[in-house]
């Protein structure tokens, strides 16, 4: 199999380069499927390198800042032992169906909204995918994690990044930071894992400041068209501080939904109740194309796309 092409910035139609994007992606998927072996086989000093660092970085209790080239061709730095660096570094994506999404419903000129940006993925990908002439506006609470973030898109002309939460209204509120390897389960509530897992950790907590939506967009004067809500089980409240802005802008909404245990917050099939009683149809990606949702009343992990009828 041969290696994956880089497309540069401008090619041909936006289809084409969208083809080629989602091409680019498939390679990356394919070096991630069968057995561990079989994986090693097919980026044997990749995988082993950076297992090796892995079990380092754990057994010395250290991080190391690491530089991953993405499917598309350009780098972000990553942090080992942390889940998501891991297998950004070494498959060059993450979650393919929301990226997917992204390449699918992201156009040159848009402005896009990563409401808990983490690293920054998406919002890499998405500046990307709007150019010069469109905006990402990105959104990471944690200190540290804001500090990756920021290494990441510095050079980006059209990423405005924001050391802020996104809630139901501008307020001051307390967050828990699980550290840098467990750093994506950061949240204002507890985080999305098992009991047993949960509470051997011992999170920092400190006052963070927060947004709404709504707000960011009438004191920015924007109009988002794309807004990706990834928020460890606040993506309810961030909901209700976007009702003009669904209601007036109707930008498409990706969600992450799941539900690890029952807790002090609303479950993913109430923030999914909610989009759809402001209008919206719930959709997934699925054998290749994007097809309507079912709603449950329950969900294990996915993200869905929500767009305006």
């Amino acid at each position: 199999m041969s290696e994956p092409i880089t497309i540069a910035p401008r090619i041909g139609s936006i289809e084409q380069a969208k083809r080629l994007l989602l091409e680019q992606l498939e390679f990356q998927v394919e070096r991630n499927r069968g057995s561990y072996l079989q994986k090693t086989m097919r980026a044997p000093v990749r995988l082993l390198s950076s297992k090796a660092i892995e079990k380092y970085c754990q057994m010395v209790g250290s991080n190391k800042v690491m530089q991953a080239r993405m499917f598309w061709g350009e780098h972000m730095n990553v942090v080992f032992p942390e889940i998501v660096s891991c297998f950004l570094y070494r498959y060059g994506f993450f979650e393919p169906d929301l990226t997917k999404i992204f390449i699918h419903s992201i156009n040159s000129g848009d402005v896009v909204f990563d409401v808990g940006t983490h690293f920054g993925y998406y919002s890499l990908l998405a500046s990307h995918l709007v150019g010069q002439s469109g905006q990402v506006h990105s959104f990471e609470p944690t200190r540290h994690t804001h500090e990756i973030v920021r290494s990441n898109v510095a050079d980006r002309g059209n990423v405005t990044l924001t050391n802020s939460a996104v809630w139901s209204e501008s307020t001051e509120l307390t967050f828990k930071d699980y550290g840098m390897t467990m750093s994506a389960f950061n949240s204002l509530y507890e985080a999305k894992l098992s009991d047993s897992v949960s509470q051997k950790l011992r999170p920092k907590e400190y006052t963070v400041s927060a947004i709404s939506i709504d707000e960011y967009v009438a004191t920015q004067n924007l109009m988002p068209k794309f807004v990706k809500i990834d928020a460890e089980n606040a993506e309810y409240d961030i909901l209700l501080g976007m009702k003009r802005t669904l209601s007036d802008i109707r930008p498409l909404v990706t969600l992450e939904v799941g539900d690890v245990k029952v807790g002090n917050y609303k479950d993913s099939a109430a923030s999914v109740r909610m989009l759809i009683q402001h209008g919206y149809r719930a959709k997934e990606w699925k054998d290749g194309r994007l097809c309507d949702h079912s709603p449950t009343n329950s969900y294990s992990h996915t993200n869905l796309l929500f767009v305006p009828e």
